[in-house]
């Protein structure tokens, strides 16, 4: 992904390699939604061979979601770009190394597009494991403080 300013660039592997083809999207598109839409892509189409694809491409997806949803924090975008290196260099095949670059690109060049869809500045977990448990409090009739965990 680049931005308008670089439209002079080439199209060519010594510059911008495209594999013979590029989209193009005005200013109306949301470009966040457009890495979401190639992260769901290459999560659906990965052969699973390899883990850092297989399993790299979905956390990806799953992270893009949680941001897109307004409940992603500056720590999303730390681990987008550091999942999104390490598919993009640890994977097995063209797909995989590839998978990850409308992602990090559109974070390197639109950054505060991404920063704008961010719920807080601070760490949301995506998972309550003290909420999980009350199920588990509930049968035994334990709900003490040590039944809990600290906050």
């Amino acid at each position: 992904m680049i931005a308008a300013a670089e439209l002079d660039r080439l199209v060519a592997y010594e510059d911008l390699p495209s594999g013979g083809s590029f989209m193009v999207f005005n200013a109306t598109r949301d470009i966040v939604r457009i890495a979401q839409n190639f992260a769901h892509f290459f999560a659906r189409e990965s052969c699973g061979f390899c883990t850092p694809c297989r399993v790299g491409t979905q956390v990806l997806r799953r992270t893009i979601d949680k941001v897109v949803s307004g409940h992603g924090s500056e720590m999303e975008l730390t681990e987008v770009e550091e999942i999104g290196r390490l598919v993009k260099s640890m994977s097995h095949c063209g797909l995989g190394q590839t998978a990850a670059n409308p992602i990090l690109d559109s974070l390197k060049r639109f950054r505060e597009r991404w920063e704008d869809r961010l719920g807080t500045r601070d760490f949301v977990p995506d998972f309550d494991l003290d909420g999980a448990l009350s199920e588990a409090r509930a049968l035994t009739g334990r709900d003490d403080a040590l039944a809990h965990l600290d906050r």
